[in-house]
């Protein structure tokens, strides 16, 4: 074999090998961005199409009208008042390419958390970190009222509503609100009288809402 036919094969082997070690590294780069386009998708939605239907086993002993009618109205103050805050459509945090993506994005909370106009807040920074996002508030809209809420209170905000006044009957708690078009009304009351109360969401004519929602300890990716 002569000179000149080996070099030709060496740099023949030479293209082969770098061509394969290019494609090695790009498959392995395709992989990399499969997983985490996999992982974002994840985030977003179920694995698999399904029906999820909220959960609402509440039983309560009297209707509304009743508690409206018999029960006794709580004390409450406001702690925050804002008639022109607009509640987003959506906000970069609900992002799968936002920080933290895993624990705001996922899709059928966002829809659930948008059915409601009012959240409780018993306490912990842990878990206003995953209201706040949940209600459509961002770093520069968040309401700073909810820090005056001392330890042995229980803060109420509803959004595109203003709270007209807690009612209680026995362990039935009605939230009687106005709805709005813009705005949102936080509110304080006491701890002890909340606790193991079956919380509901009313008209002043006693038409129900809904149950009002609290915040996902885990975060919104389930």
């Amino acid at each position: 074999m002569n000179r000149s036919l080996s070099a030709g094969i060496m740099l023949a082997l030479f293209l082969v090998g770098g061509i394969i070690c290019f494609y090695q590294y790009q498959l392995t780069s395709l992989r990399r961005d499969y997983q985490h386009l996999l992982s974002r998708l994840n985030y977003l939605e179920p694995s698999h199409p399904q029906l999820i239907i909220p959960e609402d086993d509440q039983v309560f002993s009297y209707s509304a009208l009743r508690v409206l009618e018999e029960g006794v109205s709580l004390k409450w103050h406001t702690l925050e008042k804002n008639e022109s805050w607009l509640r987003p459509v959506y906000i970069p945090l609900w992002n799968s390419k936002s920080w933290n993506c895993n624990r705001f994005c996922y899709v059928p909370n966002l829809i659930e958390s948008n059915r409601h106009r009012v959240f409780i807040y018993q306490g912990g920074g842990s878990y206003w970190f995953d209201l706040a996002p949940t209600m459509g508030f961002t770093d520069d809209t968040a309401p700073v009222g909810i820090s005056f809420k001392n330890a042995e209170e229980v803060a109420v905000i509803a959004v595109e509503a203003r709270i007209k006044d807690v009612i209680k009957l026995d362990n039935q708690l009605q939230i009687v609100i106005e709805p709005m078009r813009k705005g949102y009304h936080i509110i304080a009351l006491s701890g002890e009288e909340y606790a193991g109360s079956q919380p509901l969401v009313v008209t002043p004519e006693g038409f129900e809402l809904e149950l009002p929602m609290g915040a996902y300890s885990k975060g919104s990716y389930q």
